[in-house]
């Protein structure tokens, strides 16, 4: 629970009647809001996520809102980040975000930070408020939130769409999971935003609302919190499901790496309990010669038959997949044919 101390904290008569119908709620009443006010939130990126997120928590009467993004209005923008409008193209996301966040929420305090976040300011932004809302799209972006956090003992919310398919988790909270633990570092990972999969605009609104609603839980002290788990969304087949996070061991043991100058760094793949299986694609040959522990090998004729997309899919249900190969074309080839057969939850690693 954020912001414990909260006797100096008073609510205006206008704030009573605005918040009404929070305050009426057994989950937050007055005590609830007060922290609500006296709450100072972070959201990084103010793109299909960001949009949703500032506006209902404005609403909602947060107190302290910093918005962070470098980039301007493009008109590709507009399926989803519904902040903006036609006659905004080429303004600045930030200043019409805070210009949208005051009409809704006069009495709200909105800190610009128009620039990215990188590993040289990133501490120096991040401590100033109680919790950050990560709603970038990139993988490097993400780990420096992650690492800045924890050195920062601050909260974040993550989320992320690629096409109908979602995740939201919160990390980093009372010594919890943090974001490496679902995203390992070492697993290099290449990034596919909505530039290369698509996205409907919708599906970031629904998972950004599901942010915020995780942002409030945790301000309030719900303890219905999403603490140690991340939502996996399926909007095409309105598909919910909470799947459990572990974390892992510092050490990495000698009989789980494999050093080979073909891969970018040293892989441990997680124990049985994580959800993660890492698919070789490579053929029989080369993968008997030498492979990370624990994977598994489909060369990629394989995915020619229905038995193996089959078997992928059913496995997909429980499941988060890792393409390896030593060529990236090979991986590009096999992750089109997943999405061609609806299986998205799926990523490629990057060999040197």
């Amino acid at each position: 629970m954020f912001n414990p101390i909260i006797k100096s904290i008073e609510l205006s008569d206008n704030e009573f009647i605005k918040y009404s119908k929070q305050l009426i709620l057994n989950n937050i009443n007055i005590e609830g809001q007060k922290r609500i006010k006296n709450s100072k939130i972070l959201i990084i990126g103010l793109g299909g996520l960001g949009n949703p997120i500032a506006i209902y928590l404005a609403a909602s009467g947060i107190g302290h809102i910093g918005i962070l993004d470098k980039d301007y209005i493009e008109l590709s923008n507009l399926n989803r980040q519904i902040i903006y409008r036609e006659i905004d193209l080429n303004c600045s996301k930030v200043i019409l975000t805070k210009n949208k966040i005051n009409t809704i929420n006069s009495s709200c305090k909105v800190i610009t930070h128009k620039y990215e976040i990188n590993q040289k300011n990133s501490q120096e932004v991040i401590r100033y408020y109680d919790l950050v809302i990560d709603t970038t799209d990139n993988f490097d972006t993400r780990y420096i939130i992650n690492e800045a956090c924890k050195i920062l003992h601050k909260t974040y919310v993550y989320g992320a769409v690629d096409q109908f398919i979602g995740q939201i988790g919160i990390f980093n909270y009372k010594d919890g999971i943090k974001y490496n633990n679902l995203y390992p570092k070492y697993l290099n990972l290449i990034t596919q935003n909505c530039n290369i999969n698509g996205v409907m605009g919708i599906a970031t609104g629904y998972i950004g609302i599901l942010q915020a609603i995780e942002v409030i839980k945790i301000i309030t002290g719900n303890k219905h919190q999403l603490n140690n788990r991340i939502i996996l969304c399926d909007l095409m087949k309105t598909q919910l499901k909470l799947k459990k996070v572990y974390g892992y061991r510092n050490h990495i043991d000698d009989n789980n790496k494999i050093k080979s100058k073909n891969l970018r760094s040293k892989i441990r793949i997680n124990d049985k309990k994580d959800f993660i299986i890492l698919i070789d694609i490579r053929d029989k040959k080369e993968f008997n010669k030498k492979h990370i522990q624990k994977s598994i090998n489909i060369p990629l004729q394989a995915f020619k038959f229905y038995k193996t997309l089959n078997f992928i899919k059913k496995q997909a249900t429980q499941k988060y997949f890792y393409i390896y190969c030593e060529t990236l074309h090979k991986s590009t080839i096999v992750s089109s044919i997943l999405k061609n057969n609806q299986i998205n939850n799926h990523n490629i690693l990057k060999n040197r």
